[in-house]
């Protein structure tokens, strides 16, 4: 059989429900000959009559009853399932869902929550605190609708809008420090070295600076909170390699901040999305606010 198209389907329910081709017309505000064609259609298709036409009213067959009965049923279902995602999309109009980089929630993106709340008491905005290594599942599943934290690689279907680049730096402890102002990756070999580990972007971007420099560090400690690497810089257990805006988020004292002079010591942070998605306005709204968050404290 040939596929039936939902609005032959439509025609026959009304014509059962309302039992006549002109009342039925009047509700889907069509003539009567061409819901009485849609009826004939439908009726070579499935191949039997459907209705009994009599002089005032028509009246479903036996057949006709069946398919009513079936066919009443499963649009029903078909209506409630588009009423569910009309509601859904009416939700989501007012709610933002996005994903941050848990170092960028803690420091940039508070005040950014709060001036937008402050503008728009009506919306909702739900933060998914995320590392980058699972940034593009996020998206590609629209668990979130935007990212924003530092550059990834394999983008295929997303598009990367910098926002800023942001240094590495070295918290060196004095009996580790050579009072240098500016150092090298290669001046760090004999010492005993903090970083984060693996999925984090900035041990990425540590890694692929070694190996370019077929360089090879004593990685004394590998943790995964910035604060704890801090911490262990600061009791003097060794060199910390951490991302500008980590050392900004908590105040030790212990060792010196200093900058790297390679200029690939440095990660991108930016708005990741998928390409040809289209931010309803809220969600707009807040993205101009971050990028507003980040220009203003380059």
């Amino acid at each position: 059989m040939a596929d039936i198209n939902l609005k032959l389907l439509q025609s026959f329910l009304l014509v059962a429900r309302l039992g006549s081709f002109r009342k039925a017309a009047e509700a889907a505000r069509r003539t009567t000959s061409a819901i009485s064609m849609q009826i004939k259609e439908l009726e070579d298709q499935v191949g039997m009559r459907l209705f009994v036409r009599k002089a005032k009213q028509v009246i479903l067959t036996p057949n006709g009853q069946m398919l009513f009965e079936k066919t009443d049923k499963a649009m029903r279902t078909i209506d409630d399932g588009f009423s569910f995602l009309s509601d859904v999309a009416d939700m989501r109009q007012s709610t933002v869902t996005f994903a941050c980089a848990s170092t960028l929630a803690s420091k940039r993106i508070g005040g950014v929550l709060t001036k937008f709340r402050r503008r728009f008491p009506d919306s909702r905005v739900r933060l998914i605190e995320a590392p980058p290594v699972t940034a593009l599942e996020i998206l590609d599943r629209q668990i979130a609708e935007f990212y924003v934290g530092p550059a990834v690689s394999d983008l295929r279907t997303f598009t990367f809008e910098k926002l800023v680049d942001e240094p590495l730096l070295a918290c060196m402890p004095p009996e580790f420090d050579t009072g240098k102002a500016v150092i090298q990756f290669e001046d760090l070999v004999d010492v005993p070295i903090i970083m984060l580990d693996q999925p984090t972007a900035i041990r990425t971007l540590i890694d692929d600076i070694l190996h370019r420099k077929n360089l090879t560090y004593n990685v004394a400690y590998e943790l995964q909170n910035a604060f704890t690497a801090l911490s262990f810089a600061s009791a003097g257990l060794g060199v910390a390699l951490l991302p500008e805006i980590a050392i900004e988020m908590a105040e030790f004292d212990g060792f010196r901040v200093v900058p790297f002079a390679e200029p690939e010591a440095v990660r991108s942070i930016g708005i990741i999305a998928e390409k040809g998605y289209v931010q309803h306005n809220y969600s707009e709204q807040l993205m101009r606010l971050i990028r507003a968050a980040f220009a203003n404290q380059e």
